[in-house]
């Protein structure tokens, strides 16, 4: 996780801020546009353009990581454990080395995955659905690094446009969350103690059952 002293590190704070307090689909719809009692449509018309702004932010940001900054580092060692959690990463790294840490392990990850194949061979049309997907996380993400780190900045166009159908379906999952939250609140906490309670139990059933008998 070494880098050179003379790159700055200042885009790792600003892309941080992009994809955690500028997030679309967590933060910007359920705690801003949501509470502000928009319609469907206000909040539409809001959203898309911002979701395309953080595309097109993230883009820059993810160029500047593979041309400028990536470059200037050692081969990636794997010194931090995968399973390790945030709190544990910050503990031992702080907090700037272990945004650097997750961007890499980002980049990695959206460079070197299913879909990214997939992009790589379907083009304009990888590109669609990656900006449309509202089922699998990361979609957008992965078609974003891959522009970036190509430098096929035409890409972003059908990113763009697929992302549209995407705050679509963003908008109407939260809608329908908050109208069966405040309808059917108890209900749903109950569920959620219920099934999590049953997770627990599982894990306790398997874990007895796998553990070795003592001789």
């Amino acid at each position: 996780m070494k880098h050179e002293k003379n790159v700055s590190k200042w885009p790792f704070f600003w892309g941080s801020l992009l994809y955690t307090a500028g997030n679309i689909d967590y933060v910007i719809l359920p705690f801003i546009l949501k509470p502000l009692g928009l319609s469907f449509w206000g909040m539409f018309l809001i959203a898309t353009p911002l979701a395309n702004l953080e595309i097109v932010g993230g883009y820059y940001f993810w160029k500047w990581f593979t041309w400028k900054w990536l470059p200037t580092t050692e081969p990636i060692k794997e010194k931090v454990e995968l399973t390790k959690g945030i709190i544990a990463l910050l503990k031992e790294y702080g907090l700037l080395e272990t945004i650097i840490y997750k961007v890499r392990e980002q980049f990695k990850w959206a460079t070197s995955n299913r879909f990214s194949k997939l992009v790589g061979a379907w083009g304009h049309a990888g590109m669609f659905i990656l900006g449309a997907e509202s089922f699998i996380s990361g979609g957008r993400l992965i078609g974003t690094v891959l522009c970036a780190s190509t430098k096929k900045k035409n890409g972003l166009y059908s990113l763009m446009v697929g992302n549209v159908i995407h705050v679509a379906v963003s908008i109407w999952t939260w809608n329908l969350f908050f109208y069966l939250w405040n309808s059917h609140r108890i209900e749903l906490v109950g569920a959620s103690i219920a099934i999590t309670l049953l997770g627990l139990l599982y894990k306790k059933l398997r874990g007895d059952k796998e553990s070795p008998k003592s001789p």
